[in-house]
């Protein structure tokens, strides 16, 4: 066989993997119908153990690496698990308000509600749909999907519109902010508050966390987390007076770090290009995320980092570790530094 023959009859092995991983997927689709229709959970993390350990075995035995297999297993065992998420959970059609449903995390929700069986009504301008916010009012469950620095005064007029039986929540990424007008919208309605650690690129809920924050009314968590439950995702009930202090560290720090990363790389005087000659594994796994955080929005970006009370402990923290890293990096004696490493590497294998 010559080349182009080789490479025909790779381009034939490869639809034959695709089209064995779509029936394997419609399969799993039928495994979720059966958890669907006997009420059972749509994750079963012990029957994925045994799938990875299958592939890993199986791929042994045909001269395949370990890495290669979990990384192929994985990957199928997301595509199927996601299928499953995707399918409609039944249940009582709710008519649900997204107050900027034509946004991308607005929209989001409002499909996923759509495929569930409940009626979708979109409150945004961009629609040019001629809805308001005085719409909200026959409606079960209003959903406010707006930029944060507009949330607290679209929850207040809310808050005389809908009607007492109604269940309210946000999705902002920060929630100190509006904590007093939830707690005090909690004493008399269903409000809670709600933060997906997820963006609109996610194929479905499967493996992402989702935070419920409770401000004060049990039966709203409780609504809430039913209708977002036995989707393949991870729910974390707290009061909403913690959110904002995991979230300088999971976001704040996060994207901190990302931002130094990326200015300090264009302050070099290396060029992008230049750089990924010679880019090592590390620096390439990471660069994936660098790269992301770049291309976000600035400005939800800046609020993030500007609103969150929390911010001023992060920041000591991180400029104080800054610095012991540059003075431990720098001292001739290699103790310091080797105690940051084992120190990081232990706090990671005790999960």
């Amino acid at each position: 066989m010559n080349l182009d023959e080789l490479r025909d009859e790779i381009r034939s092995k490869d639809e034959e993997i695709i089209r064995l991983v779509s029936e394997r997927t419609r399969l799993a689709e039928k495994v979720g119908e059966y958890k669907r229709a006997n009420n059972l959970p749509i994750r079963n993390i012990e029957v994925e153990k045994k799938v990875i350990a299958r592939y890993v075995d199986s791929g042994s035995k045909q001269g395949l690496s370990k890495e290669v297999m979990e990384s192929i297993s994985k990957a199928v065992i997301k595509e199927a698990v996601d299928a499953e998420a995707r399918l409609p959970k039944k249940s009582e059609p709710k008519i649900v308000a997204v107050v900027g449903g034509a946004g991308k995390m607005g929209a989001w929700f409002a499909e996923m509600l759509k495929a569930s069986g409940h009626k979708i009504i979109i409150i945004d301008p961009a629609t040019n749909n001629g809805l308001t916010l005085k719409d909200c009012k026959g409606c079960d469950i209003v959903i406010v999907s707006v930029p944060m620095h507009l949330t607290y005064t679209t929850l207040a007029e809310l808050d005389n519109i809908c009607s007492d039986d109604c269940l309210i929540f946000d999705l902002t990424s920060l929630k100190t902010p509006l904590i007093g007008r939830l707690k005090a919208m909690a004493k008399t309605r269903k409000v809670c508050s709600v933060h997906p650690m997820f963006g609109p690129s996610a194929t479905s809920m499967y493996g992402r966390n989702l935070i419920i924050c409770d401000c004060g009314n049990q039966v709203a968590v409780d609504m809430t987390k039913d209708l977002f439950d036995d989707r393949g995702g991870n729910i974390r009930v707290m009061d909403v007076s913690e959110h904002d202090g995991y979230m300088s560290y999971v976001l704040g720090l996060t994207h901190a770090v990302n931002i130094a990363l990326f200015t300090v790389l264009e302050r070099s005087g290396y060029s992008f290009e230049d750089l990924l000659t010679v880019s090592s594994t590390t620096f390439n796994k990471g660069l994936d995320t660098n790269r992301s955080v770049a291309s976000e929005d600035p400005m939800l970006y800046y609020e993030i980092q500007h609103m969150n009370a929390h911010r001023d402990e992060m920041w000591t923290l991180f400029t104080d570790t800054v610095n012991e890293l540059k003075e431990k990096s720098l001292d001739d004696d290699p103790e310091g530094f080797v105690t940051l490493m084992n120190v990081g590497r232990n706090y990671f294998e005790s999960r």
